[in-house]
Order: structure tokens, then C-alpha cells, then sequence
């Protein structure tokens, strides 16, 4: 199943969900997932990085690419959740649209950063003979690549909608 299927199925039942379960589902899924997995992912760019270099085939420059987005990924969660997130919580419609396009231009930047990594590692390519911390690397980078679109699609395609000025009306309205 491709991710695209994978994200056909869920995106209908996350669209049923309220604001707060939404927010709370993408906090708990997405959020709190990324603090967990950046930190060993980055670990384990510099050691394979440091053992391997001397390799054609080692993702060099990688650890850098990946300490940036997780530097950004944390800063845009946490402005999310102390400022976005709890005037969405309390239905505030009045100023979210410049919050809201500044978040989606964030994300144009995380997806271009997931690019570069892509890039970095060969699409994730593990090389024959590679360690098992190579190995792991590629696994969870290639997991964090694809959270991180799932999450992005979430926000961009089921959240942020709801908050945003409409074509028809010009207002601004919270569903939900």
C-alpha cells in the first residue's frame, strides 16, 4: 500500500474529528513522535557519518541536514502548540490566517529539507555490506520522511482549512 492509499483511508476519519481531538491527534502522533526519533536519528547520521566517510557511499553532509530540520521542526512545534494550537482550541478565528500561511511556508521548507535527505541518503538506499547502524539510520529516516508528510498533510489539508478565509463568504470560521 503506497503512502498516498495509507493517507486516503485516514484523512476522512481525521476530517470527522473535532478541533481538540484533531490537535490532540496530531500533538500525540506527530509531535511528540518527531522529539522521540530526531534525537537518535541524528546520533546516528554522526556516527555513520564519522566510521563510514571514508566511503563513496556514505550520506556525508547528512548530519547537518538533519540537525537543521530537526532545530526547525522543533521550533515550528512548539509555536504551534503554545500559540496556534490553543487559539484553535478556544475557537479564536480573528488573526489566524498570518499564523496559519506562515506555518504552511514552514512546511514548504520542511518538505524541501526531507528532500535534501532523500537526497543525501540515495532514497534510502542502504549499501550491501552496510552496519546496523547504517541500516537503522536509512529505516528511520525513511519512517521520519514519511511522518513528516503525513503531518503536514494533517495540518495543511484537514486543520488549517477549517481556520481560513473562505472564497464564497470572506469570513473566517472554525468547523467543529
Amino acid at each position: 500500500m503506497t503512502i498516498e492509499t495509507k493517507q486516503a483511508n485516514w484523512v476522512p476519519q481525521l476530517a470527522a474529528l473535532n478541533v481538540a481531538a484533531l490537535i490532540d491527534h496530531i500533538v500525540s502522533h506527530y509531535h511528540e513522535i518527531h522529539r522521540q526519533e530526531l534525537p537518535e536519528l541524528l546520533a546516528l547520521a554522526r556516527k555513520v557519518e564519522r566510521v563510514h566517510h571514508d566511503l563513496p557511499e556514505a550520506p556525508l553532509g547528512l548530519a547537518d541536514v538533519l540537525e537543521r530540520l530537526s532545530d526547525e521542526l522543533n521550533t515550528h512545534m512548539r509555536k504551534e502548540e503554545f500559540v496556534l494550537f490553543p487559539a484553535m482550541r478556544q475557537g479564536v478565528n480573528e488573526g489566524l490566517a498570518q499564523p496559519i500561511t506562515m506555518m504552511r511556508h514552514e512546511h514548504e521548507d520542511h518538505a524541501g529539507t526531507i528532500c535534501r535527505l532523500e537526497e543525501l541518503a540515495r532514497g534510502f538506499a542502504v549499501p550491501e555490506g552496510a552496519c546496523g547502524s547504517w541500516q537503522r539510520l536509512y529505516a528511520g529516516l525513511k519512517k521520519l520522511c514519511e511522518d513528516i508528510r503525513a503531518h503536514i498533510r494533517v495540518e495543511n489539508d484537514v486543520l488549517f482549512p477549517r481556520f481560513e478565509l473562505t472564497a464564497k463568504s470572506g469570513c473566517i470560521c472554525a468547523h467543529g
